[in-house]
């Protein structure tokens, strides 16, 4: 079952190679390399640092917004809440001149933390080594 016709001796061995060994090899590329390179892969992970980012900072706006942007409203609209006092202060004051701060310490320390994550992430994917190059 041969492709020789009858009788024909054989001429020896036949090297038989693939069109593809005069490629190049595929290189593997790091993170770092498709991101400085600004190839499509690249900007998929600068897409997602940014969009964890964005994310971190539009909670934050909402959260503010739901919160201290409606204490203006809960006072026009609840005349008891404005004219309450605790310890002769009147309660508006001491809402927003005492309580609102430690509110906002912690929301501008759970957004910094949540950005750190991000990054760090991030960077963790970019450079698993961990060298500074």
């Amino acid at each position: 079952m041969s492709d020789e016709p009858h009788g024909a001796a054989p001429t020896g061995r036949v090297r038989v190679t693939s069109p593809l060994t005069t490629a190049s090899p595929h290189v593997r590329r790091s993170v770092r390399q498709e991101i400085d390179e600004s190839t499509g892969v690249g900007e998929i992970y600068m897409r997602s640092l940014i969009r964890s980012q964005l994310r971190a900072a539009m909670t934050v706006a909402l959260t503010l917004l739901l919160s201290i942007g409606a204490l203006p409203v809960v006072f026009l609209t609840f005349d008891a809440v404005t004219d309450a006092r605790v310890l002769g202060v009147p309660l508006p004051w001491i809402v927003l001149g005492v309580l609102v701060y430690p509110f906002l310490f912690t929301l501008g320390w759970l957004y910094i933390r949540q950005a750190e994550r991000a990054e760090r992430d991030f960077t963790a994917l970019v450079d698993p080594d961990g060298d500074d190059t």
